[in-house]
């Protein structure tokens, strides 16, 4: 984990205790990765996909005590770092698999993580439940969907100056293009990054979506 802590340092995103913790989430992903495939059974080490999924917090951070839904969580990507590095906001990672679910509480305990819930869900049927409706500030997804698919699952799950904040990469021209064309109440903003190549953090971006209701 030792281009991680580059990083980390570089950017001044984390002290030593921090990244401590995402060394144990390192080591309880490994562990269970044996029983239950929670990333590519080739990996010795989480740190690239660390790497790929706090990159944006170099330009861009949350509010205090945000209340952030990550869609599509798997083993806890983007959310868990997230959280390690903002403890203050107030996560929920959503996942359709329950394989998974049971995978990220085991994490949330062993890493002590206050303020997390787990969802066992698909993403669209959260606005089914009342509970989740107008409440979050950001919704965060890693690659997991089209940005038309994401937005059309989350909007109702926003609160009045909520944004979805999508982690992309390659050409997503087709993606802005079908969402745009799909609503007419939604915009997107492309937040383009450049790192070292040492990082291995090739061609990401972090596409912005909000509704023209919003009043940011």
């Amino acid at each position: 984990m030792i281009l991680l802590k580059r990083f980390l340092d570089e950017y001044k995103l984390a002290d030593e205790q921090r990244y401590k913790n995402i060394c144990l989430f390192n080591t309880i992903i490994l562990e269970w990765n044996s029983k239950v495939n929670v990333v590519s059974r080739k990996n010795t080490s989480i740190e690239n996909i660390v790497l790929n999924s706090i990159f944006f917090l170099t330009k861009y951070d949350f509010v205090p005590d945000a209340k952030v839904l990550d869609i599509g969580t798997g083993g806890g990507f983007p959310g868990i770092p997230l959280k390690i590095l903002y403890p203050g906001i107030n996560l929920t990672l959503c996942d359709s698999i329950h394989k998974k679910i049971n995978v990220v509480d085991d994490i949330i305990k062993r890493l002590n993580l206050r303020d997390v819930e787990t969802v066992c869900s698909r993403a669209e049927d959260l606005k089914k439940n009342v509970k989740y409706l107008g409440v979050y500030d950001y919704i965060v997804s890693k690659s997991v969907a089209p940005l038309s698919d994401l937005y059309k699952w989350g909007k109702d799950l926003l609160n009045q100056n909520g944004l979805f904040l999508c982690i992309k990469g390659g050409d997503i021209s087709d993606e802005i293009h079908n969402l745009t064309k799909r609503s007419n109440k939604a915009s997107a903003e492309i937040v383009e990054y450049n790192f070292s190549g040492d990082y291995n953090i090739e061609d990401k971006k972090l596409v912005l979506i909000k509704t023209n209701d919003s009043v940011i």
